[in-house]
């Protein structure tokens, strides 16, 4: 898989978790660290719009960590696995 098809990949993959996470009620719970998500996302973005898709895929990446941690913290990880 070259590099922009995963990104995009992970980009769909981001958007689906962050929308559980608002579904749950994180953004309220914990807004620090939603908000945290939120913005590595909105980085990811960027770049993928820029073509550089490795940067792209990392923040990708930060942002699905942190929502992944608020699930394990939740207890709801199993259940919303992508």
């Amino acid at each position: 898989m070259e590099q922009k098809e995963r990104a995009l990949k992970d980009l769909q993959k981001l958007e689906k978790i962050i929308q559980i996470a608002k579904s749950l009620g994180y953004d309220q719970k914990y807004p620090e660290v939603y908000e945290h998500a939120a913005n590595y996302q909105k980085d990811a973005i960027h770049f993928f719009e820029k073509n550089d898709y490795f940067t792209s895929f990392g923040a990708a990446n930060y942002a699905y960590g942190f929502i992944d941690a608020l699930l394990i913290l939740e207890g709801k990880r199993d259940e919303h696995v992508l």
